[in-house]
């Protein structure tokens, strides 16, 4: 394509949409290297449109593909509060999601369930927003930055059994504010907290003498 070499870089070969900004270059004389700013996150869409008329340097036209694209994916959970196998989950849980980019809403609802041990139907989540949300975050990361990337907080529309075990399932769909969807399910696993007890028991200094009691 080009003379190994050449200091100039010559020819640019492709046509690119992205919103990514970048750096295209010839690595040798038969491979052209486009190099991004900085690491992509989700939901980015890109295409490299062979340039009309390119030719190699014997006169050719190059044939074949001439457009090749690619995607990083839709948004997906980085981390989750509580953890993944947390066997501690209260019966009307709160979730904060850390992903790594911003969804669509409306695909986080659509594609977006819990799967409930006992209910055969899965369970849609909904949103925590206005006062509760910064209510919520506040005191979570009281005494810490929060991350630099988008969180949602949602909660089951209904209310876990106890000891139940639970799977969050953020489904294939959910898409990117770019329009960018996610092509296979993520699955974060739980269990609820078993249901409360007290014991009460009853210690004597000898037969016939008063309770002493304690409690557990």
């Amino acid at each position: 394509m080009v003379p190994f070499g050449d200091p100039r870089g010559l020819v640019e070969p492709f046509d690119i949409v992205c919103p990514e900004k970048g750096t295209g270059r010839w690595a040798d004389g038969k491979n052209w290297v486009f190099d991004f700013e900085r690491d992509l996150p989700a939901g980015v869409r890109c295409e490299f449109k062979l340039k009309q008329g390119l030719k190699t340097l014997s006169g050719k036209e190059i044939t074949g593909q001439k457009i090749f694209s690619f995607s990083t994916g839709g948004p997906a959970i980085k981390a989750s509060t509580p953890y993944e196998g947390s066997q501690s989950l209260d019966e009307e849980q709160i979730f904060i999601l850390t992903l790594d980019s911003e969804p669509d809403e409306a695909s986080v609802i659509q594609h977006v369930f819990f799967s409930i041990e006992g209910i055969q139907d899965r369970v849609g989540i909904g949103f925590i927003t206005g006062k509760v949300r910064r209510e919520i975050l506040k005191a979570r990361f009281q005494y810490r930055t929060p991350p630099p990337f988008p969180m949602i907080l949602i909660q089951s529309k209904q209310r876990f059994p106890s000891n139940a075990k639970i799977s969050l399932v953020w489904g294939k769909g959910v898409m990117s504010k770019t329009g960018v969807a996610t092509d296979q399910d993520q699955i974060l696993r739980f269990q609820v907290r078993k249901p409360f007890t007290a014991e009460f028991s009853c210690d004597r200094e000898h037969k016939g003498a008063g309770c002493i009691p304690s409690y557990r």
